[in-house]
Order: structure tokens, then sequence, then C-alpha cells
């Protein structure tokens, strides 16, 4: 599985460094914007800190992108040329699809890592700004609750990510080579196993097991944020049986890779 981590890897090497040099100019220019700000620091400590967070705007839509580029790779895969060497290797259809699983672990970690080191860089250049943030940036790096919301954010997205897979298999095994019919009954399977599961999860939580919650304080070393620094409750139930239900579809998903695939 690996050789087929590193073998990908290669391939979206141009990708990964169009993308990074695009953040890294967007993050200079940005950074010009904090260029006469340096007499009246107080004054300008709101217009600096609607900069950090468009640029973790702009990360989010990286993230997207990057996403998106897995999901039509994978696409690819299956019904192009491509497809004859993925599947052809001597690897299980569990391999396969975790070598998907391990680019989107590596894209969320890259996002969040150059997120924050925009969001830090640009927070420090910031006249006033800096002054707020500067002294709490290493604790905050070291809340709990952070990691924790940052862990159960990653393992939602592995979980719709999984069942995106599984659509785009079952749409495959269910039309072979009808690469177009195929998008269009992926589209469907996906939207009724989502809107199944937001169904059943809502179900559990108001009548059988309510209450069941996660309270987490994120913020509470960034005092500046105000009222936003407050604890946060997060359901469990739901993202607990969304999370199940990835897993089920990497089951199936891999199964359907080696027992109904057919390229």
């Amino acid at each position: 599985m690996w050789k087929l981590v590193r073998y990908q890897l290669r391939g979206r090497r141009l990708l990964y460094t169009i993308g990074l040099i695009i953040m890294g100019a967007l993050t200079l220019y940005q950074a010009t914007r904090f260029i006469g700000m340096r007499e009246n620091p107080v004054q300008s400590a709101p217009v600096s800190m609607g900069v950090p967070l468009t640029m973790a705007l702009f990360w989010v839509l990286f993230y997207t992108v990057m996403t998106v580029i897995n999901i039509v790779t994978y696409t690819q895969d299956l019904y192009g040329d491509t497809g004859y060497l993925v599947f052809g290797l001597p690897l299980r259809g569990a391999a396969v699809l975790g070598s998907r699983i391990v680019l989107l672990v590596i894209d969320t970690l890259m996002t969040l890592l150059g997120g924050m080191t925009s969001v830090i860089v640009l927070a420090c250049l910031a006249p006033g700004l800096a002054q707020q943030v500067r002294p709490w940036v290493g604790r905050f790096l070291l809340t709990g609750d952070y990691w924790v919301m940052c862990c159960g954010v990653l393992a939602m997205i592995l979980s719709f990510m999984t069942i995106m897979f599984f659509g785009v298999t079952f749409g495959k095994t269910l039309t072979n080579s009808k690469k177009h019919l195929g998008s269009v009954f992926s589209a469907l399977v996906v939207i009724v196993v989502l809107w199944l599961s937001a169904l059943l999860g809502s179900l559990l939580e108001m009548q059988l097991i309510e209450g069941v919650h996660l309270t987490l304080n994120p913020w509470r070393n960034m005092p500046f944020l105000g009222e936003g620094t407050q604890p946060v409750i997060f359901p469990l139930v739901s993202p607990l049986m969304f999370v199940a239900l990835g897993l089920l579809a990497f089951a199936v998903t891999s199964w359907l890779m080696d027992r109904k695939l057919n390229l």
C-alpha cells in the first residue's frame, strides 16, 4: 500500500507545488496590507483580525480543491486506463482504498499546518493584533480540546470521503464502463446514504440516547476572542454513527473491489 501511496504522491507533486506557491503568494499579498499601519496599531487591529480569517478561508478552499481532485482521480482510475495499473497490482481492495485515505490525511495535515502557519505569520506582522495574539499562540497550540476537535472533524471528513468512494465504486459495478451513467448512480447512492444517516442519527438523539454530548472549549487560550471563548457542546450520537457508517462503507467498498469490480 505504501508503494502505491508514494506513486500517487509523485503524481501530485506538481499540484502540491503549485498549490503551496499560490498559498504562499496569497500570504505575502495579505501581509502587504500591514505596511503603513505601524503608526496607529490600536486602530488597525480590527482590520488586521479580518486578514488572518480571510487567509484561513483560502486554506479551506485549497483543501476543498485537493479533496475534489482526490475523488476525480479515483474515478479516473475506475473508468480510465490508469485503472489497469492501479488495480493490476497485487493488492487487495482495502490497500488500494487505504492509499486514498492516507492521501486525504496528508492533505488534511498539510492544510492544517499551512493554515496555522499563515495565520500566525500574519498575526505576528499585524500591528496591534500581534500584541494580542503572540503571547497566546503557544498555549493555543497546546490546548487539548482544540486537538480533540480537530481529530473529530478529521474522522467525519474521512467517513464522508469513504462514503463517496463507496458511491463511485458501487456506481461502477452497476454500470460497468458507462462513466456518465455511473456518476449519476454514484451521486444518488451518496445522497441516499447521507440522508438516511442524518435521519437515523436525529431519531436516535431525540428518542433513545438524548443528551449524550461532549463539551469542549478549544478557544479558552484565546481571550481576545471575547464571547467566542465559551465552551461548545458537541453531540456524539450522530457523529459516532456516521463514523461507524464510514467504516462499514470502507469494508463494503473493499469487498466490491475484490469481488465485483470489472475493469
